[in-house]
């Protein structure tokens, strides 16, 4: 799980596109002299509405276990 946001590896490891890593395939829209951010922007948007989605959720279960740690007694 440690690795799971890591970069580097999954670049030089993966050669085929279809099985690349979040973040590889992300970084991989980018081009050495141009960049078409619209792709871009929109792959992060669909990336992080899982997280997002999750957290909407479960929102209640964290706040409410933030607020138990910080109490006394």
């Amino acid at each position: 799980m440690w690795s799971w946001s890591s970069l580097l590896w999954p670049l030089v490891v993966n050669t085929d596109p279809e099985m690349m890593t979040l973040s590889a395939g992300l970084a991989s829209l980018r081009g050495q002299f141009q960049t078409n951010f619209p792709i871009l922007f929109a792959g992060s948007l669909v990336a992080s509405l899982p997280v997002v989605a999750l957290f909407v959720v479960l929102q209640r279960h964290l706040i409410a276990g933030i607020a138990f740690t910080g109490s006394k007694g």
